[in-house]
C-alpha cells in the first residue's frame, strides 16, 4: 500500500519561508556550480542572526536505509552509515557547532551566535535561530499508517523520529549536550510539496509530542514537484569548510578516509574544546555524560513504545560506538 495522495491544502506561506527557501536555494546552486556536483534532493540548516540568514550546513545526497549490520562492526567509526540528507545536514551542522565553540574559546570569549547561560553552558544568543530545510518530505508510511510496531520497520532510524527526537531533545545530540544547553528548531521548511496535506504531516510529527512551556516548530511546504533521489554519492558542506566532503558508497571519502562528518571526526574535533572532558575518550561513554538529555531521550522513547510506535532498539549490540580517540 502506497500513501493516499489526498487534495494538497498547502496553507499560505509566510514570508519567512519564502525567503528561507530562496536564500537556501540559491546558494546550494553556488555550491553546486562551485565544486561541479548536480542539484538534486539536499537539506539544509540554516541560522537567522538578528534577522540575517546565514547558511550553517547542507549536504545533497541518496535517501538510503541504514546498513545495520555496521552498527555491529567497530570498524564502522569513520563510515556514514545512513545516507540521508537531512541527517548529514544536522551532522555538518554539529560541525558547525564545534566550530564556533572553539572561535569562541580562542576569541576572548566573543562570538556572534553563541554565549554562555548562568549554569556555564553555551547556549544560542537570543536573537539566534535555527531553521530547518529539506526540499524532500520523509513521510514515512510505517508511520502515516501506524505501522511502526512492525519488525520490518527500522525506528531508530526512521527519519520522522529523528525529526521529531530534533525537535523535543534538540538537534546539538548527547555529545553536544554535556557543554550545550539544548538548541531547537524553530522553522521547518519543505522545499517540495508533500504527498499529503502539510496539516496532516505537522500532526504526524509533532502532535503527541508534549513540548511544554516550548514552542513546536513550524512546518511550512513551497508547492513544487519533488526532487530527484537518484543519487550514488552524497556530499556535505559545513561553514568553515572550504572544500565538501564527498562519500561514495561505502560511506567513507573518496581517498577511503572518514568524512568530516563521520562520528570518529566529529568526536575529535569536539575533544579539541577546552569545555570538553578529555579523561573521557570513549564516544559511548562521552554521549553517556549527558545524563539529563539521556534521561529525556528514555521518556521519550518509553512514550513512542506505549503508543505502540515500535521499540528502540538497545544500544547492547551496537558497537560503532565503542570506540576511543587518542589525542
Amino acid at each position: 500500500m502506497t500513501i493516499t495522495s489526498k487534495p494538497l491544502v498547502m496553507g499560505e506561506l509566510s514570508p519567512t519561508a519564502i525567503e528561507i527557501d530562496q536564500f537556501t536555494i540559491g546558494l546550494f546552486a553556488k555550491k553546486c556550480e562551485q565544486f561541479h556536483e548536480d542539484a538534486k534532493a539536499f537539506a539544509a540548516f540554516i541560522l537567522n542572526v538578528s534577522g540575517t540568514l546565514q547558511l550553517a550546513s547542507l549536504s545533497c545526497s541518496p535517501n538510503e536505509d541504514t546498513d545495520r549490520r555496521k552498527l555491529h562492526s567497530k570498524t564502522a567509526k569513520n563510515e556514514i552509515m545512513h545516507k540521508n540528507p537531512l541527517v548529514l545536514a544536522r551532522r555538518g551542522l554539529i560541525r558547525f557547532l564545534i566550530r564556533e565553540a572553539k572561535r569562541m574559546e580562542t576569541n576572548e570569549g566573543k562570538s556572534e551566535i553563541l554565549e554562555k547561560n548562568d549554569d556555564g553552558e553555551l547556549q544560542l544568543k537570543s536573537g539566534c535561530h535555527v531553521y530547518m530545510y529539506s526540499t524532500y518530505s520523509y513521510l514515512c508510511e510505517n508511520v502515516y499508517w501506524g505501522w511502526e510496531g512492525m519488525k520490518t520497520h527500522d525506528t531508530n532510524h526512521c527519519i520522522m523520529n529523528k525529526i521529531r527526537r530534533w525537535a523535543m531533545l534538540g538537534v546539538q545530540g548527547a555529545l553536544l549536550s554535556t557543554v550545550f544547553s539544548p538548541i531547537y528548531i524553530t522553522r521547518f521548511v519543505l522545499g517540495a510539496s508533500p504527498p499529503v496535506p502539510i496539516e496532516d504531516l505537522w500532526m504526524l510529527l509533532f502532535e503527541k509530542l508534549d513540548f511544554q512551556e516550548k514552542q513546536p516548530p513550524t512546518l511550512e511546504a513551497i508547492e513544487r514537484p519533488p526532487p530527484n533521489l537518484s543519487l550514488v554519492r552524497a556530499f556535505v558542506w559545513h561553514q568553515g569548510q572550504t572544500g565538501i566532503d564527498v562519500i561514495g558508497e561505502n560511506g567513507k571519502s573518496e581517498d577511503g578516509s572518514g568524512s568530516s562528518v563521520c562520528k570518529e571526526e566529529i568526536f575529535r574535533a569536539f575533544l579539541q574544546l577546552g569545555v570538553a572532558n578529555k579523561k573521557v575518550r570513549k564516544y559511548s561513554k562521552a554521549k553517556k555524560e549527558a545524563g539529563h538529555y539521556q534521561a529525556l531521550k528514555k521518556r521519550l522513547y518509553r512514550q513512542w513504545e506505549a503508543e505502540q510506535n515500535g521499540k528502540w532498539m538497545k544500544k547492547k549490540g551496537n558497537k560503532v560506538d565503542k570506540f576511543w580517540i587518542k589525542l
